[in-house]
């Protein structure tokens, strides 16, 4: 399927109307902006086809309910200050989401040595940040896009990921398997007129990659008609591809698709029964954005009870300080001495001393009401995105109200969500990695070979140094470990070879003698430093 010729329709396609504007609502918690908030919430009023879409049999229309009240959403009234304040919980969830995965960088293994070498140059650290922002990306907007990208002007020792918005892609999925997508992008603005890059991913007629690039001049809500891509020079660079004599084509020449998606989560709520929708992955924020906006309307008012406790001074007209004729009267707040001035408020009235004069007004302020609101509503938000409140650094402990059973249980929930991610990126890295290497053997001739190629998750809690230590003393002294086994508990990322020249040192160090396996155990040499101490469990 070619990109359009011209295309004077609704843009973004109308497939895209039940999605887009819940990824623009997860956007605007994630980035946490209140005038995005606003934007995308409408003025109070959300009634954007959340709830309702075209059947996939009749067309039929299911209604929801109607509108529905958002406090972020409401405007501020004529001079009216705003004081809404959003809380960044959104962007907390989706970042400790991305840092469960990615904190420590995958491990990625190839049968092939000359291969395994070429994955250390390949999978450098940009490569584990763009993971872990795509991760974080995916958390937000319910998956996102990873794509296997080469320029030789910009890195010419080999090809490299980028990622790729969910909410700028047009997917066509076959059984849930992503077989084509389409993304845009806007890339300049002339008054009126818009210009979108469109970059279309498809499998070619032998099952290879082919990538399609196309520029269009449009309006805001339409693509418009199709130009040469050296019409701007953004996309310029792609005019050199003439591959199959298509302008803007270009052949990976391996099989599959250069690009990959990664949902977040499944199976979709809130899209189970759209064409599309059913196949991209559940945002860590789908079904709390009432309680985030329950949490900003709490934080608000707890915001504007202190400003309303503010202390107020109420001072005597005469007390203050005439600037002149026709200017205005200030007064001095600094000032540490009056003059008794003996005047009163009128006549026949006893004369007001210096403590009617000056009035002095404390409201009371009570925030404990507004505390236990916010910390039951952070409790929900956490719980129903799948995460325990001590991966956020809230102490349970001294909550009487909580079973140890409860504690445990909230706890684990984290490393269970960070499970149920991770079942959904293995393969989906196994098949870019795979695609990464196809590249580079065709484009850059290395001689890549994926047999057996494998992708490890480093451990999400791992143990202190010192509690491995006090597990290694305690196998030694019950003689109930070798050095080699001692070794890799104290060191679990380390491979077979490292663990060997471990050994060896520390052998060598305390002086352990290595067994004879042609003599008995009783006529064994002994251990030197083992009667005076010296022979450390470990090294």
């Amino acid at each position: 399927m070619p990109l359009p010729a011209s295309n004077f329709d609704q843009w973004p396609p109308k497939q895209l109307d039940n999605l887009l504007p819940a990824m623009a609502r997860w956007g605007a918690w994630w980035a946490n902006d209140l005038g995005r908030l606003q934007a995308v919430y409408g003025g109070g009023i959300l009634n954007d086809g959340q709830g309702f879409f075209a059947s996939d049999q009749g067309g039929i229309k299911v209604h929801s309910l109607g509108p529905v009240r958002w406090f972020i959403g409401q405007p501020a009234t004529g001079a009216q200050q705003n004081t809404k304040l959003p809380v960044p919980m959104a962007a907390e969830i989706c970042q400790a989401s991305a840092d469960l995965l990615f904190a420590d960088p995958v491990t990625v293994t190839v049968g092939d040595q000359a291969t395994q070498d070429r994955l250390e140059t390949l999978l450098d650290d940009t490569f584990h940040s763009k993971m872990a922002e795509a991760a974080e990306m995916s958390a937000a907007l319910g998956g996102s896009y990873l794509r296997v990208t080469w320029d030789d002007t910009l890195q010419p020792d080999g090809p490299f990921t980028t990622v790729k918005d969910a909410d700028e892609a047009i997917p066509e999925f076959r059984f849930g398997v992503l077989t084509a997508v389409t993304f845009w992008a806007v890339i300049a603005r002339n008054g009126k007129r818009v210009y979108r890059h469109l970059e279309r991913h498809e499998l070619g007629a032998v099952g290879n990659g082919v990538i399609l690039h196309g520029l269009y001049e449009g309006e805001e809500d339409k693509l418009g008609v199709r130009i040469g891509l050296g019409f701007r020079q953004e996309t310029a660079s792609l005019a050199n591809y003439m591959d199959l004599g298509l302008e803007g084509t270009i052949d990976t020449k391996s099989p599959g698709l250069a690009v990959q998606y990664v949902p977040n989560q499944t199976p979709n709520r809130l899209w189970r029964k759209d064409p599309i929708g059913k196949n991209l992955g559940r945002s860590d924020l789908d079904g709390i954005e009432h309680l985030l906006d329950q949490l900003s309307e709490t934080m608000s008012d707890w915001m504007r009870a202190r400003r309303a406790a503010r202390a107020r001074v109420f001072m005597a007209k005469e007390l203050a300080k005439t600037m002149g004729p026709g200017q205005a009267a200030v007064v001095q707040l600094d000032q540490e001495t009056y003059v008794e001035t003996g005047m009163s408020g009128s006549s026949g009235e006893k004369p007001m001393s210096m403590a009617d004069r000056v009035q002095v007004l404390q409201p009371a302020f009570e925030p404990v009401g507004y505390k236990e609101t916010v910390d039951m509503l952070i409790e929900q938000i956490l719980q129903m995105s799948g995460y325990s409140l001590s991966t956020f650094g809230v102490n349970q402990e001294n909550r009487g109200d909580k079973t140890a059973t409860e504690i445990e249980a909230r706890e684990r929930r984290s490393l269970m969500t960070r499970a149920r991610k991770i079942r959904i990126w293995k393969p989906v890295l196994l098949a870019h990695v795979a695609k990464l290497l196809e590249v580079d053997r065709v484009f850059f001739a290395k001689p890549n070979k994926t047999t057996d190629l494998a992708v490890e998750f480093s451990d999400g809690v791992q143990e202190s140094q010192l509690r491995l230590a006090q597990t290694v003393q305690a196998l030694y002294a019950a003689e109930s470990a070798s050095v080699e086994e001692r070794v890799s508990i104290l060191h679990p990322d380390w491979d077979e070879q490292q663990i060997s020249d471990e050994v060896a040192r520390i052998r060598a160090e305390f002086a352990h003698p290595v067994p004879d396996p042609q003599m008995s155990p009783f006529d064994q040499p002994t251990d030197p430093g083992a009667a005076d101490g010296n022979a450390g469990p470990v090294g």
